[in-house]
């Protein structure tokens, strides 16, 4: 009986531990899919890690948060999410790309002209640069481009950045922490 006791606990321990294995989904609350580039945590702090840095902040201080997209110059397509907290520091998170506009559209010239700027000073810049710095990064222009009490990320895929909305926005709703990594 002790045997078979055993038995029947190894192949329980076995099976709940390939269910979990890491990179494999798993399902969360309310049957959402989570996976181990998001796993939630008890101390209620949402855990970004970027390819830049880390970003921490306690889930029930977010007042709000949102994720919009717009054009910048003419040239780039930017999705942004902000946090909102009750303090003066300001969180933004982008991806961009070039702005690709649409045939038949009435700024098609002058976005068109200022596209083929960029695309030329891009590349002159790219033969200067190292190929080990191709991951995007912020720039930051003080006090021009942003202020001081800004963090800001970059990430370099559009989905890596709904994935971290999606965290957040759990972490937001349910004040339950996360960590939530930009590399799966």
């Amino acid at each position: 009986m002790k045997t078979l006791l055993t038995v029947i606990t190894l192949l329980v321990t076995a099976s709940l531990h390939a269910q979990t294995a890491p990179g494999q989904n798993t399902t969360g609350q309310g049957g959402q899919q989570q996976n181990q580039e998001d796993t939630p945590t008890r101390d209620g702090l949402w855990d970004g890690r970027f390819s830049g840095g880390n970003y921490i902040v306690r889930c029930n201080s977010i007042i709000a948060l949102s994720k919009h997209e717009y054009i910048s110059d003419g040239v780039a397509r930017v999705v942004e999410v902000n946090l909102t907290l009750n303090s003066a520091q300001v969180v933004r998170f982008y991806f961009l790309e070039a702005y690709k506009p649409e045939t038949g559209s009435s700024t098609v010239g002058a976005g068109t002209a200022a596209l083929e700027r960029a695309k030329g000073m891009f590349e002159q810049a790219a033969g200067r640069v190292s190929p080990e710095l191709t991951t995007p990064k912020v720039v930051k222009n003080y006090p021009a481009s942003t202020h001081s009490h800004t963090v800001e990320f970059v990430l370099k895929e559009e989905a890596r950045l709904n994935a971290m909305f999606q965290s957040l926005e759990r972490g937001f709703r349910t004040g339950q922490g996360r960590i939530w990594k930009e590399a799966p």
